[in-house]
């Protein structure tokens, strides 16, 4: 069996999340709550919980920068 790295794991996880709402707005909790558990990987991925990275504290473009949305 091979091995997949911490980053491959949440792309793959975040793929079989469901990230889409059924509910208007932000009133799907569990949609929403899904968004939260794949930024906050991608956060981690990124170094970005380590106070010397230069976006430390911003989740901004990070879903851009691993789906090319």
């Amino acid at each position: 069996m091979k091995k997949i790295s911490a980053k491959q794991a949440a792309l793959v996880s975040a793929h079989l999340l469901q990230t889409t709402p059924d509910l208007p707005g932000a009133e799907d909790f569990f949609v929403m709550e899904n968004r939260q558990h794949i930024l906050d990987a991608l956060y981690v991925i990124d170094g970005r919980h380590k106070r010397s990275h230069k976006l430390n504290g911003l989740y901004t473009g990070l879903w851009q920068k691993y789906f090319k949305a």
